[in-house]
Order: C-alpha cells, then structure tokens, then sequence
C-alpha cells in the first residue's frame, strides 16, 4: 500500500499490518485491494452466504459497503450496490447521480417498486418501470434488461434489440453488443448470439 502499511495474508484471510507487524485491519477478509488513484480500501467478506465489499479510507475507517461492480480510476468512481439499489460514489466517498458519472450515457437506470426502468438526463421515464433487473448502458449504448429470469438488450434510445429470451445465470457480468451478449467461461471471454 504505502511505505506504512502493508496487505498481509494468513491461513488464507487478508488483512493489514504496519511496518512494526501491527495489525491496522483484522486479517478476516477473503481479499483486500488497494486503489491507489482513490487512495481507497475494498475489503471483500463473506456474510451470510454473501460476498460484501467494504471500502474504507486510509485511516480503515469504513466509509461504504455493498456489493462492488465497477471501480472506475480514470473518472474516478465507485459503484456499488447498497439498499437494494445500484449507486455512484466518487473518491471522496460523495454519492453522484448517474447522470453526472455517465456523462456520454442518454438513458440512466431507475429503480421504483422493486423494478427497473430507465429516465433521460432530467429524470423522466423513457422506459416504464417493467424489468427485474438491468444494466446501465455500455459505452456503445446497448443495456442489459431482465424479466421472468430471462436477459435480452434495448438499444441507445430504449428500443428493444432482444426481447428477453437468454438465461444468464452462469454469467458474472451481463453486458450487450446489440443482440450479442458476453460469455464467459474459464478460458475466455466472448460474444454470442444464439
């Protein structure tokens, strides 16, 4: 990490320790990293069945804690799901809407009542709250929408590429290239389109 501190390993579990072999973070994490342009912590923990993220400062004080999706060191951003929701943080620990993070992005996920729909840039709804689960929109503008368990793709403005017709369980990450989706397998990662 710095000169200080050091990420320590023990019987399989991550914590940290000090130059003097103090320990600052207990070592019961599965995984630590260190985020050097946010000078930030992500500590990865099991808890109840669940692999939790919880990002801290340099002082290990924790700021965040959720399941993390997307650290993004050139615009400076966290996302991470907390409260049953996808939310934004810059390094600074600060929540941002979407639409101040995504800037290229023409619609931006919502959430209300349980499902997903998307706004444009002043919050109103373009797509009507119908989805189970779905992703922001890539950097070529496809999303990712789910219903009744099954992921299929809507374009830039919101029009359905795909209407929901693959199961994605296995994947760990959904994104779209139009009707392509990624796959993923142990050896590599590429486009299908069944």
């Amino acid at each position: 990490m710095n000169n200080e501190y050091y990420i320590a390993k023990n019987n399989n579990k991550y914590g940290i320790i000090s130059i003097d072999g103090k320990e600052k973070l207990p070592i019961q994490s599965e995984d630590i990293s260190y985020i050097s342009a946010g000078n930030i912590i992500i500590a990865d923990y099991i808890e109840n069945g669940e692999l939790i993220s919880k990002i801290l400062d340099t002082n290990f004080e924790e700021k965040l804690s959720g399941i993390v999706s997307d650290v993004n060191t050139e615009k400076g951003y966290i996302r991470i799901y907390t409260n049953e929701d996808y939310r934004y943080y810059n390094f600074k620990f600060e929540e941002k809407p979407a639409s101040s993070i995504l800037t290229g992005n023409k619609l931006f996920l919502s959430k209300q009542n349980g499902k997903y729909g998307f706004v444009d840039k002043e919050g109103n709804v373009v797509i009507d709250y119908i989805y189970d689960d779905a992703t922001e929109q890539n950097e070529i503008g496809y999303a990712g929408v789910k219903k009744d368990g099954l992921w299929g793709s809507i374009d830039f403005d919101g029009k359905i590429v795909v209407e929901p017709e693959y199961n994605l369980d296995n994947n760990t990450k959904i994104n779209f290239v139009g009707a392509w989706h990624l796959c993923e397998d142990q050896n590599a990662n590429y486009y299908l389109d069944v």
